[in-house]
């Protein structure tokens, strides 16, 4: 026995309980190299599936996870292979591809490898026994990725665990601080008067909004999208309420701008009212209906306090943050540097 195939023995010894059920992919249009890629990797308990054309493998690819895929670059003609591969790589970028071929070329190996394949190995006696070790080898890294990427997203989950535990524990900390030393933490985001900016070029919506608001809210008008721009540059406003039917700049444009250079500030949008009237809540991810269908201004007149109420829970949990950071401003680099190790290995492919 040669020490290559002692070497392939004591792998395949070594790796049987791991590789057991490993699914291994041929893409060949030759039915004698199925029957014999089966038969040596039987040997090492891998599972074969064999096809002859490259649909049959893309669709099985599509359907389940193959540790290890095998491809003819000449099936189902010279050098077809190579965009296989590619395909392969982009609907299971974890697998790992080995090329076959019946012939030496720089050029294919080059173009295999640039494609996702991890090698370009000749269809030729004297290389079953370097496939073998090869296909072990990756499956080996395929099944060990797994387990390590298993591994890291429990470590990611209890790390995101344990940070949303820490910042409870310094926000009642924090509480308990401000009770200890008299201060009522409610009343310290508690304000006289909550300003809100209404871009409209009417002036009926602001009107009726100033005739029926409770006491405590104070509405400024602006008629365009560069007033209201202006305005919010130059004072503090808790809301922005911005007309969908702005005309000199849009709504969305207004919102978002707003929102970038004013974080503190909470922005809805508005059409009506009317008959198909409705008002949104413009959040990070998009917008969230709050009135519809948004007939008239005693609508929202009525939703007043509860928007006050919650932008008062929101400057809470900035200033809760804020401190957190403030404190801990060296553990959340490291947080953030662990974690984005982490999401880079598990998004890096084995091949």
């Amino acid at each position: 026995m040669t020490t290559n195939e002692v070497s392939i023995t004591y792998r395949t010894q070594m790796s049987g309980a791991l590789l057991v059920g490993v699914e291994v992919l041929v893409l060949d249009g030759d039915a004698r190299v199925h029957a014999g890629i089966e038969q040596l990797l039987s040997e090492a308990q891998l599972h074969v599936t064999c096809v002859a054309a490259p649909a049959d493998a893309l669709a099985l690819v599509d359907r389940q996870f193959f540790s290890v895929v095998l491809v003819d670059i000449d099936s189902p003609e010279p050098r077809a292979g190579i965009a296989t591969i590619a395909e392969i790589k982009r609907k299971s970028p974890t697998s790992m591809v080995i090329a076959l071929t019946p012939r030496r070329s720089y050029d294919d190996a080059v173009d295999a490898v640039r494609a996702g394949a991890i090698d370009l190995i000749l269809k030729a006696p004297e290389s079953v026994a370097y496939l073998k070790e090869r296909v072990l080898d990756a499956a080996g890294r395929s099944v060990g990725k797994r387990e390590v990427d298993a591994v890291l997203d429990d470590v990611r989950r209890v790390h995101d665990e344990f940070l949303q535990r820490f910042m409870d524990a310094e926000r009642r900390a924090i509480d308990l601080a401000d009770k200890a030393a008299g201060r009522d933490a409610g009343k310290l985001v508690q304000l006289d008067e909550l300003n809100v900016l209404v871009i409209d070029e009417v002036d009926d919506f602001v009107s009726s909004m100033n005739e029926a608001a409770p006491k405590g809210f104070s509405f400024v008008h602006a008629t365009s999208g560069g007033e209201g721009l202006d305005r919010i540059s130059t004072g503090v406003f808790h809301y922005a309420m911005i007309a969908e039917d702005v005309t000199d700049l849009p709504a969305k444009t207004l919102a978002r701008t707003i929102r970038n250079q004013h974080p503190d500030t909470v922005v809805l949008t508005f059409l009506g009212p009317s008959q198909n009237g409705r008002v949104e809540l413009v959040e990070m991810a998009g917008t969230r209906m709050l009135v519809q269908p948004f007939s008239e201004s005693q609508q929202l007149v009525e939703r007043l306090d509860t928007l006050a109420e919650a932008w008062r829970v929101k400057a809470r949990e900035r200033r809760y943050t804020q401190a957190f950071r403030e404190r801990h401003y060296d553990f959340l680099r490291r947080y953030v540097e662990i974690k984005t190790k982490i999401d880079r290995a598990m998004n890096d492919g084995p091949g």
